[in-house]
């Protein structure tokens, strides 16, 4: 039977607060490692995917676009795996190496956040944000036809955001409270609002481009033609909401400095590594609307059947779409037809 605990056994000289705060930098952590594990496995399925493609598409320009997907995705996987042992490394220094440091963790923390290894953590996960955002901006250039005037403002939140990224590690490295510094502090929330609100923005502007379609297809032929395009606009929204609504929730506990801000940091960076691999699952599965990720070279965003989203937008050539999918059946109905006919005689013989 173990013995009794008493509270005697907690760490001398720390109040209640400090070994909450210690705690909730403990929990961040593990959160993390559960973020890490779900990014792992959606990476993991992405080159599963991307393998069993490679026969089926044989082209060149396919295998150009499964080089780059592969290549994205594995940065974004290295990415998050450096980041994660970093913030292991760091958190073995301040509750194992150094427990014993004057004010205990909590000062440890303060007082060494800019050590190269929690920075390399840090720089990392700023990194991955970057990533992901250019993944935003240019699905939203697909979408929108490849009009290049769509890109200033998105380009200049991105620069934007780019700017107060570096701002913030610079902040940090040279900031006595680190972290917590009152300029530190403005760049952070400058930082992760510009990031979040590019996401928000150009997302609200993918779903309705894709939602006015599906309006066009409902309207002209059967709504069961247009409920692609509401998957579509979903996936956008829930990918953007995951990583908005995370970076939101931290952005108000980090200005508050409350200590709730310490269990959602460390899950942060693997979160906006989780959203833009979502949406490459979707996009390697063959679910996305065609053109997202997988047609190279077309001039006109495509939708499910190779329908022109250009032509979808526009309420003059709607009865297009109408010939494309009538057109498109009946082929389906020839190629299964004859498949059929084979089959058959195929039974007939070997009876």
């Amino acid at each position: 039977m173990s013995p009794p605990l008493n509270s005697s056994y907690a760490p001398p000289n720390e109040t209640a607060n400090d070994l909450w705060i210690e705690r909730s930098n403990l929990n961040g952590v593990a959160l993390s490692c559960v973020a890490y594990g779900i990014l792992f496995c959606i990476a993991v399925q992405c080159f599963q995917g991307l393998y069993h493609k490679r026969n089926r598409q044989s082209s060149l320009n396919h295998s150009i676009l499964r080089w780059w997907q592969t290549i994205y995705i594995a940065c974004i996987l290295v990415l998050a795996t450096v980041a994660l042992g970093a913030n292991l490394k760091f958190n073995e220094m301040t509750f194992i190496d150094y427990r014993n440091y004057p004010g205990g963790p909590n000062q440890f923390t303060i007082d060494y956040y800019s050590t190269p290894v929690n920075m390399m953590d840090f720089a990392t996960y700023t990194v991955m944000t970057w990533f992901a955002d250019g993944l935003v901006i240019f699905r939203f250039y697909i979408i929108f036809d490849r009009l290049a005037w769509v890109l200033v403002l998105p380009l200049c939140i991105y620069i934007g955001s780019v700017g107060a990224g570096i701002g913030l590690l610079i902040s940090i490295a040279n900031s006595t409270d680190s972290f917590w510094a009152v300029k530190t502090v403005k760049f952070g929330i400058a930082y992760w609002s510009i990031s979040a609100g590019l996401n928000v923005i150009l997302t609200a502007c993918i779903s309705a481009r894709l939602l006015i379609a599906r309006r066009r297809v409902s309207n002209a032929i059967d709504r069961r033609f247009g409920g692609h395009y509401i998957s579509v606009a979903a996936m956008l929204v829930e990918s953007a909401a995951l990583y908005s609504t995370w970076a939101l929730v931290f952005l108000i506990t980090y200005a508050r400095n409350s200590p709730v801000q310490n269990i959602l940091l460390p899950p942060l960076g693997q979160v906006q590594g989780i959203a833009p691999l979502l949406i490459t699952l979707r996009v390697v599965n063959g679910n996305d609307v065609k053109g997202t990720f997988t047609s190279a070279g077309s001039s006109s965003f495509q939708g499910s059947g190779g329908i022109p989203l250009s032509t979808l937008s526009k309420r003059s050539n709607v009865a297009a779409v109408n010939v494309h999918i009538e057109s498109n059946t009946r082929r389906d109905i020839s190629e299964l037809t004859t498949a059929t006919e084979a089959k058959a005689r195929m039974d007939s013989t070997v009876m």
